[in-house]
């Protein structure tokens, strides 16, 4: 499990005057761990532009940008990260 998982970044197709917010969630390193994170960005109807997660020691390093859908959004998204179970801690600002 030592390699990061990358499931790409589309940033160099779209103008620069595009906002991405960006998401750092700890979580725990189980098997369920990165679905749980991707499903509530789902229920949220987030449009995901970059993905990675990288094993850090007994956690999960999950890094997600999405597009800007303003504060409220933002703020509501980060509440539901920090809900999961296996969160540990959620952060979250501009790229």
């Amino acid at each position: 499990m030592g390699a990061p998982v990358s499931l790409g970044d589309v940033s160099e197709l779209k103008s620069e005057d595009d906002k991405c917010r960006l998401f750092l969630v700890t979580a725990e390193d189980t098997p369920e761990a990165l679905m749980r994170v991707l499903g509530v960005a789902s229920v949220q109807q987030v449009r995901l532009r970059a993905l990675t997660a990288r094993p850090e020691g007994a956690d999960i390093a999950i890094r997600l940008e999405i597009d800007d859908q303003g504060d409220d959004r933002a703020q509501v998204l980060a509440a539901r990260l920090a809900s999961v179970p296996v969160v540990r801690g959620v952060g979250h600002g501009w790229r």
